[in-house]
């Protein structure tokens, strides 16, 4: 028969308990909104399996490139008001891009870019701007070496701002002409200088003016204090991740409370590098200098503020509006040349899809949180763990995918009769 929509949401509920119950998941809290209005939310499991602290609202969690789509939103605030083009070029405020050389592939020496890099460019990861690969892959050629030691200075404070990271970014050649291909990397670390830059203020200060403040997101921060410690969630991945980033530390081993779960950056809250005085000096508009470094820390309440936001079309849920309405509209369209492939990307966010033939946009980061709003039938998720190496539902005995998928039942619910 036709199941209704509660009893959609209950199965994914259940799912979620179950996918916690046999430790594949350390918590869960997720929140759906249908025209701008909370109709459902599930907090359940842990936030730290090892500390017994449940998974809450407001549990803080690692962003990692999720940060990405509040950068994009500062920026399209700066475009609102003039100060700034869409097509403006980037060495117009970034001088040292201007004498920055492209490096194809199998090419033995670098030439000239077809065209100067211009802001749409670094907006959709399409400026020839790369990352470095994962930790435990051995970077292959010059750029990617370069990005390697660029993102291990970072990480352990030898660069110890935006401005000389990115000056320094600025001397590794292109992988390819601007606008030619999409290729994710430290572009929005790039995008959050020119905000430095153009503001005259810090990116911290700008994201706080432009962003959270009028948003009323007060949670959402570079860094957690000591006093807000026991709220910070603890991130897991499975032992291969591990490895690949303490297995040279001699003596040390995981904490594994639960099989095929260990606990990265730190064995507690206290050695993590989010913590006041342990983070990332480099404030990484990316969100990612590895999985134990860079971005902001935020949790599911504020990320609701944000697509609530979006769903009301730029306007904040305090009635003041943060963006224009057209400006929305640049944000979500779709960037990908369909000749690149499947997929999308736009300002906002770039996860492609969330749901087989879905038309969603969104954003999500490496440690599993995730933002989406689906214009069509006006809902929005939000979806947040701490785990870089989540199973994917369909590998789980006991576990269906339809049901435990959010996107999914969200889609399901909004089709049923009940």
């Amino acid at each position: 028969g036709q199941r209704g929509a509660g009893e959609i949401l209950r199965g994914y509920e259940d799912s979620m308990r179950l996918m916690v119950q046999k430790g594949h998941l350390p918590g869960v809290a997720s929140v759906v909104l249908r025209k701008g209005q909370v109709v459902h939310s599930l907090t359940c499991g842990y936030a730290d399996v090892e500390a017994r602290t449940p998974f809450e609202m407001d549990t803080f969690c690692r962003l990692v490139c999720m940060t990405k789509s509040y950068v994009a939103t500062a920026l399209m605030t700066l475009v609102d008001e003039g100060r700034a083009s869409l097509e403006d070029r980037l060495d117009k405020y970034l001088p040292s891009f201007g004498g920055t050389k492209v490096l194809l592939e199998g090419a033995s020496k670098a030439v000239a870019p077809r065209e100067p890099i211009r802001l749409r460019h670094v907006l959709s990861h399409t400026s020839g701007i790369g990352y470095p690969p994962d930790a435990g892959e051995e970077p292959e050629g010059e750029i990617a070496t370069a990005y390697a030691k660029l993102r291990e200075a970072a990480r352990t404070g030898e660069i110890s701002s935006l401005k000389a990271f990115v000056d320094r970014l600025a001397k590794v050649p292109l992988m390819n002409h601007p606008g030619q291909t999409y290729e994710y990397g430290f572009s929005m670390d790039v995008v959050g200088r020119v905000l430095e830059v153009i503001t005259g203020k810090d990116l911290q200060r700008v994201l706080e003016e432009r962003v959270f403040r009028p948003l009323g997101m007060r949670q959402t921060h570079w860094r957690v204090p000591d006093r807000d410690l026991h709220r910070l969630a603890a991130c897991y991945a499975g032992r291969a991740t591990w490895k690949n980033l303490y297995g040279h530390l001699k003596g040390k081993a995981p904490v594994v409370s639960r099989k095929g779960m260990c606990r990265i950056d730190g064995d507690r809250a206290k050695e993590s590098g989010w913590r006041q005085g342990r983070e990332c000096r480099v404030k990484s508009g990316g969100g990612f200098m590895g999985y134990t470094a860079g971005g902001l820390v935020s949790t599911v309440a504020d990320t609701v503020h944000f697509v609530k936001m979006l769903m009301n079309r730029g306007v904040a849920p305090s009635g003041r509006r943060l963006l224009k309405e057209r400006s929305l509209v640049i944000m979500e369209q779709d960037r990908l040349k369909k000749s690149w492939g499947k997929g999308s990307a736009c300002y906002l966010g770039n996860i492609g899809v969330f749901r087989e033939g879905g038309k969603e946009f969104g954003m999500g980061g490496a440690a599993c949180t995730y933002w989406s709003v689906d214009r069509k039938d006006d809902v929005a998720c939000v979806w947040f763990t701490q785990h870089v190496d989540m199973p994917e539902f369909g590998d789980v005995k006991g576990i269906d995918p339809k049901r435990a998928d959010l996107w999914q039942a969200v889609y399901d619910a909004v089709r049923s009769k009940g």
